[in-house]
């Protein structure tokens, strides 16, 4: 289990991964569970469902490279080796902070950039390297049993025709590297982050799951708690859910 506090607006707050089940804190504003594995109702918490894609690694490391495809990822991991690609962990976190910010803002999406103090204290950071430049990076929140990719990014972006297969393949080597990572440090579950089951057909997600259940591994349901402690809190919360929804709008 891994506890994260943070300040939200003044307000003191916690993000609790990784455990099996809710539970009272205090002290706080409010509190997050993410990543539970149990289905609870408990009065005074919210809760969401969340699909996502998880590896077991309690088995043999050949066995879990035996249950990727062939095809759309052990072939492009070899082939991301033979072109040289460098791989370093917990290396390069500016490099990948400005990357993310470009990466992020290249594709229209929100601004969300750990800092650089918290992908060092609370995980793990993958970034691929070729002729001295990055080419991407990839940051997992972890605690003693469980790794979960949490934010990447890429020059994916790039119109270079020679370099998109490049990257792509880069980030396959960059997730098998954390596999095998993970799988030395002891971790037991490496979950792929999210795995995406909404009614409404969507290409970019779908292609996403795709890129994800190369990897092996199996489809399974956590689930996200939340609740408040504080009215002010509360109410300041949904003022700015709301304003975020009206700018979707927009």
């Amino acid at each position: 289990m891994l506890e994260i506090e943070s300040n939200r607006h003044g307000f003191k707050t916690k993000t609790i991964w990784f455990s099996d089940e809710p539970f009272d804190v205090s002290g706080y504003a409010g509190v997050v569970f993410r990543d539970c594995t149990k289905d609870m109702n408990i009065d005074g918490f919210s809760k969401q469902v969340f699909t996502t894609l998880i590896i077991d690694l309690t088995q043999d490391l050949d066995d879990i490279w035996r249950g990727m495809s062939r095809s759309s990822c052990r072939s492009t991991i070899k082939r991301a080796e033979k072109e040289g690609i460098v791989i370093l962990i917990n290396q390069e976190y500016e490099g990948f902070h400005k990357l993310n910010k470009e990466f992020r803002k290249a594709k229209g999406l929100p601004a969300y950039n750990l800092d650089i103090d918290y992908m060092k204290r609370y995980g793990t950071l993958v970034v691929s390297i070729h002729d001295g430049a990055i080419l991407g990076g990839q940051f997992f929140i972890q605690d003693r049993k469980n790794m979960r990719w949490m934010l990447g990014a890429s020059r994916r972006l790039e119109k270079t025709r020679n370099m998109q297969p490049l990257i792509g393949a880069a980030n396959r080597l960059k997730i098998w590297t954390a596999i095998q990572y993970a799988k030395n440090n002891g971790i037991d579950k490496f979950d792929m982050g999210g795995y995406y089951t909404g009614k409404e057909a969507d290409p970019q997600m779908e292609g996403i799951n795709n890129f994800k259940r190369s990897f092996g591994g199996n489809i399974v349901t956590n689930y996200i708690y939340e609740k408040d402690y504080s009215r002010i809190y509360a109410f300041g919360k949904r003022g700015y859910n709301k304003c975020k929804e009206i700018k979707k709008c927009l």
